[in-house]
């Protein structure tokens, strides 16, 4: 069973990167705002993992969804034979002039990420924030985008074949975070009692000693 169009392709890739983003923000929540240590993400391996590994498999989904994005423009811009340039319509520019702001934050965390990591640190409460807000608005108007494009009056898409139907594009949205959140639950439990356990080892140095 093939998937319907190229768009549903771009718009599943898209979903599957705010699910991983969902999951690396939980953990970055749990240790700036819940243990108030972002050395959390340093020192507990399970977070370290677990935030590195969805992060890069979110910047990894996010790059080939920038590429069909970006050629998909510039066909809008010039020849127009793949993806019409629809200046008048509320859902193609809702989604796409701030995808440029949007690439800028996630590039920008990236780049931090891999080649300056002190400083990624330092700013890494409002821009792991910026980064999830980013990624969540990127699907939300994506998925939208998509589904209004599967009915007429603008039928541009054929009817999605893994995505959900559009009577219930609503449920659709909601689901990277779910599942997202659903993931992070065991991640931070286990999180959390490797913690647990670090306290009593070193309550018990400390009684040793």
């Amino acid at each position: 069973m093939p998937i319907s169009s190229p768009a549903e392709y771009n718009t599943i890739i898209t979903m599957l990167g705010a699910l991983c983003a969902t999951v690396q923000a939980a953990t970055g929540i749990y240790a700036a705002y819940i243990k108030k240590k972002l050395s959390q993400l340093k020192r507990n391996d399970i977070l370290f993992r677990s935030h590195r590994a969805f992060g890069g498999f979110a910047t990894t989904l996010y790059l080939l969804g920038l590429f069909a994005g970006i050629t998909g423009f510039l066909d809008a811009i010039t020849k127009q034979e793949v993806v019409p340039f629809e200046i008048d319509d509320l859902s193609f520019n809702f989604h796409t002039w701030p995808s440029f702001l949007i690439m800028i934050i996630i590039l920008y965390k990236t780049f931090l990420s891999y080649f300056n990591k002190r400083k990624m640190y330092q700013q890494a409460k409002w821009l792991g924030m910026a980064t999830f807000i980013a990624w969540a608005y990127t699907w939300i108007t994506a998925a939208i985008s998509y589904y209004v494009r599967t009915v007429p009056p603008n039928l541009q898409h054929d009817t999605p074949t893994f995505l959900l139907p559009y009577n219930l594009y609503g449920v659709q949205i909601l689901l990277p975070f779910l599942i997202g959140g659903l993931i992070s639950i065991p991640i931070l439990i286990a999180a959390n009692k490797l913690n647990e356990k670090g306290k009593k080892t070193k309550k018990t140095e400390i009684k040793t000693i």
